[in-house]
């Protein structure tokens, strides 16, 4: 094979390689084929690449996680079925289980590490799945909002926080050190490790978070959603 081709291969950030690529390398290193292919098989059916830089790279390791969302609930967070609603839309139905299984397996992050969240008040009225799934989340929330190594804060929609909309992003800490920021992106989100990008993101985030709720409000909020949901 050219050079190129056996490059991309060995590339982390380059796509598994296809099976025919995978025989060819067993064929000339003696290496077990079926291994190579369980491999393959079990890293096509993770994260894409460029997200599994974050989960497995920095989130994984990372002692506080801090997460902004405007859209959705953070995945950290989601319910199995908010999850699957979430996931399940057309164009990436087909990764679906896989999909679901792996982000379900990331929120373990939280049972050693410290998480400080704050959502758009709207999220809490964006129907997704439906009216159950949405009254199952908002409890969800509630529960978890209560754990000693979760800050869970709710940022009312107003006009001064309308340049926040421009979309989700995370900032991982190890220890006293930033160390990189996560920016979503339906199409591909993108993870940075530049100093300057990643103290951006933290003073964003304070901006942000001395803007929401504090808990006790937070929870008001949380239980009016879910009234509205359980009507």
């Amino acid at each position: 094979m050219s050079r190129p081709v056996v490059s991309k291969a060995e590339n982390p950030s380059s796509p598994t390689p296809s099976d025919t690529v995978l025989a060819a390398w067993a064929g000339a290193t003696g290496a077990g084929l079926d291994e190579l292919t369980k491999l393959a098989q079990q890293a096509r059916s993770g994260p894409p690449g460029w997200f599994a830089g974050w989960t497995d790279d920095i989130e994984a390791c990372a002692s506080v996680i801090r997460w902004f969302e405007p859209l959705l609930i953070p995945g950290l967070i989601q319910t199995k079925a908010y999850a699957n609603a979430v996931l399940s839309w057309k164009p990436e139905s087909a990764s679906t289980e896989a999909n679901l299984k792996n982000r379900l397996a990331r929120q373990s992050v939280l049972d050693r590490a410290e998480l400080r969240t704050v959502i758009l008040e709207s999220v809490l009225y964006r129907e997704v799945g439906d009216a159950a799934t949405m009254g199952e989340q908002v409890e969800h929330l509630l529960s978890v909002g209560g754990r000693p190594t979760v800050t869970l804060q709710v940022l009312p929609d107003i006009s001064p926080v309308a340049g926040a909309l421009g979309g989700a992003f995370a900032v991982a800490s190890q220890g006293a050190a930033d160390i990189a920021t996560y920016s979503e992106s339906i199409v591909e989100g993108t993870v940075h490790t530049d100093p300057d990008l990643v103290a951006r993101a933290v003073r964003l985030f304070d901006w942000l978070r001395a803007e929401a709720l504090p808990w006790a409000q937070t929870q008001d909020l949380l239980r009016k959603a879910g009234e509205r949901w359980t009507l």
